[in-house]
């Protein structure tokens, strides 16, 4: 069975115990062997319900089902459970895993669990930046219907640049709606810095400098994420701090 067949098969099957089917050792025999089998899978381990985490046998599941109601009413929570396990938008990590599995390297190991391992580390990192760049954006745009001020002439020039190279590539999406977007970390840094005297008492335990070096910090990390690189637990570690401290710092 694939993997769909066998979230089908174990849906079947908890719909089945979960009304007014009886509970044998073939039965408790295959939700073991299931659950087993599916625990290499990363799509679903990313989407299995707490019940699937917890009950490990059907008399458990039972149990569990029988405090949402009725027969109606545990199918319809199981078939909502199970959702995000059958829903056909895999996930990049459900494709690479695919791949492995379906293509035969030879002798060559292309893809050791290492480098997989270290690639879910590093998808925490993107998050992190990801979150960090777009809430210094969110702000830079919120001051501007607030106060006026002026971006540097670089940085409108990185704009302008990379705003002439979109429209030649039709295939690239937009980036979005105003032209922070076609900044990172160093630009809008610059533009925070160079209108210290409006973004300053947003700032009010700080100065330029220090909001300067953790910029420079942050581009530090979200350039090895850009050249796939690894990044250690030191910089983890730094990126958690960096956001609360910037969010903390703002006075909004």
């Amino acid at each position: 069975m694939n993997y769909i067949e066998k979230i089908e098969r174990l849906k079947n099957l908890l719909n089945s115990i979960s009304t007014d089917v009886m509970i044998d050792n073939d039965k408790e025999e295959e939700y073991t062997s299931l659950r087993k089998e599916l625990g290499s899978v990363s799509k679903y381990m990313a989407n299995r319900p707490k019940e699937l985490k917890t009950c490990t046998s059907l008399k458990e599941f039972r149990r569990e089902m029988q405090e949402k109601g009725g027969y109606a009413e545990r199918r319809k929570y199981i078939n909502q459970i199970f959702y995000p396990l059958i829903n056909e938008n895999d996930s990049l990590l459900d494709s690479i895993q695919e791949i492995e599995q379906k293509v035969n390297f030879g002798h060559l190991n292309l893809l050791p669990q290492d480098i997989q391992d270290k690639g879910r580390e590093m998808a925490e990192i993107y998050l992190y930046l990801y979150c960090i760049e777009n809430s210094l954006r969110i702000f830079i745009e919120e001051i501007m219907k607030l106060e006026v001020f002026s971006i540097p002439k670089k940085v409108q020039e990185t704009i302008n640049k990379l705003k002439k190279s979109e429209n030649e590539s039709k295939y690239l999406p937009i980036r979005g709606g105003n032209n922070l977007f076609y900044c990172d970390f160093i630009e809008l840094g610059k533009i925070i810095i160079s209108n210290w005297a409006v973004f300053g008492k947003y700032f009010p335990k700080q100065n330029e400098h220090w909001l300067n070096v953790m910029i420079e910090e942050l581009y530090k990390v979200r350039c090895l994420v850009a050249h796939n690189s690894y990044v250690g637990q030191d910089e983890r570690d730094s990126l958690k701090v960096f956001y609360k401290i910037i969010t903390t710092q703002l006075k909004l």
